[in-house]
């Protein structure tokens, strides 16, 4: 089971990273495993319904044995064998093997979700570490500011107090950046935990998400999803099994044989007539007659309104399918608008803070506007650190609503 379908904007050495942890949570998975086993199981049925019914021994004593001029019967001992049409095993066995594919889908299903989930465990980790490199290159930035606002104050042009509002704003950006470290730990460790493996082991991943653009048109087909394929293979296990409930109305043929031996009584002088006094094999036939239709239609009928029930669910899944789908496209959408609107603004207000900056310098300017506008300048890095994981996760989202191909084969 291999995985090949990453975002087309990430760079080979993280859609690599992804990919392997994507493997690696696969292989990992013990709901995955538990599906496995399942068909396994369901397809050691196949041998037990081609299987003939149990041949039927039956032996009988006569509590007063039956006398006959050359000696005593005293009971019987019988064997017969049941035969079932050939077709009837096969749409038993065909059943069967419909059934054993239903537990495949819910593979595909169960790996189509850890895909979904691992992918959006990922994106998070890596918002965080951008965040936090945003958060250390502004405590540069504020150290440059907290120089300046220094030799300002020791040449009289500005107060003590410009270098204690750096000093205040550089304690929440410490106290932020104290937060997305430990919050960098849990989402490791989560996502460790989603791969089934130590909490603390390393996780390689980029340091930032590419910027994002318009998403590219994708293909509105569903052929791919594992829910609607599930629906259909559920389908198919009713259409079996209904062919297998009429198939029931055939009746089935038994042969065997019944052995009656004669105990002969001693000390008589009667002659034998010809043919007497030997014991009796007798061979037998029975059939057996399916007369009570009603309970072979309520079969037949039962399998079809099952199977109308799952074609009713997947119509019903597809258009929960296709509304996620439009909703999670407005979001891509979305997030590229908001995306290059915080991009222009992020220009023009870094034009103002250099004016400003160079106003102050010549002591015309306010350093409570310039910190105003840096931590602007920080929010609207932020937010778009947010905007592009959102991006990733809707497109991951939708990517897994049509389904990946190669865990379908």
């Amino acid at each position: 089971m291999t995985i090949g379908l990453l975002p087309v904007s990430w760079s080979s050495v993280m859609g690599q990273d992804l990919d392997t942890y994507l493997s690696l949570a696969l292989q990992n998975s013990p709901a995955i495993r538990a599906s496995q086993m399942a068909y396994q199981a369901t397809m050691e049925k196949i041998p037990q319904v081609r299987s003939w019914p149990e041949p039927q021994v039956n032996g009988s004593v006569f509590l007063n044995p039956m006398m006959l001029p050359m000696g005593n019967q005293i009971g019987s001992v019988s064997a017969m064998q049941m035969f079932p049409w050939r077709s009837v095993l096969d749409a038993k066995e065909e059943t069967v093997v419909k059934l054993a594919e239903v537990f495949l889908g819910e593979r595909k299903v169960t790996a189509n979700d850890i895909i979904d989930q691992v992918r959006n465990a990922w994106y998070p980790l890596i918002a965080n570490r951008e965040k936090q490199e945003l958060q250390r290159q502004n405590l540069n930035l504020l150290d440059d500011i907290r120089q300046l606002a220094t030799t300002q104050f020791q040449q009289g042009l500005a107060p003590m107090s410009d270098v204690l509002r750096v000093d205040v704003m550089k304690e929440d950006i410490l106290a932020n950046l104290e937060i997305l470290q430990a919050e960098q730990t849990s989402l490791e460790r989560q996502f460790n935990i989603l791969l089934n493996r130590e909490e603390d082991d390393l996780i390689v991943m980029p340091e930032t998400m590419d910027p994002i653009d318009f998403p590219m048109f994708q293909d509105s087909s569903y052929d791919n999803n594992p829910v609607l394929a599930l629906l259909d293979q559920r389908i198919a296990v009713a259409q079996a099994a209904m062919q297998q409930a009429d198939l029931d109305r055939k009746p089935m043929i038994g042969a065997g044989l019944q052995y009656m031996p004669l105990i002969r009584r001693k000390n008589t002088n009667v002659e034998i007539p010809p043919n007497t006094g030997r014991d009796m094999i007798m061979p037998m036939f029975s059939v057996t007659v399916p007369i009570w239709n009603k309970k072979y239609d309520a079969a037949v009928t039962e399998q079809k309104l099952m199977q109308v029930q799952y074609a009713e669910l997947k119509d019903a899944s597809m258009l929960t399918l296709r509304k996620e789908d439009e909703n999670l496209r407005y979001l891509m959408d979305k997030a590229v608008v908001n995306y290059q609107k915080r991009d222009n603004q992020y220009q023009k207000t870094r034009q103002i803070l250099e004016l400003l900056t160079t106003e102050y310098r010549n002591s015309k300017g306010d350093l409570t506007e310039i910190l105003r506008l840096e931590q602007q300048l920080l929010d609207y890095r932020m937010e778009q650190v947010e905007l592009k994981m959102n991006y990733y996760q809707a497109d991951a989202r939708r990517k897994s609503l049509r389904g990946y191909p190669d865990i379908n084969q």
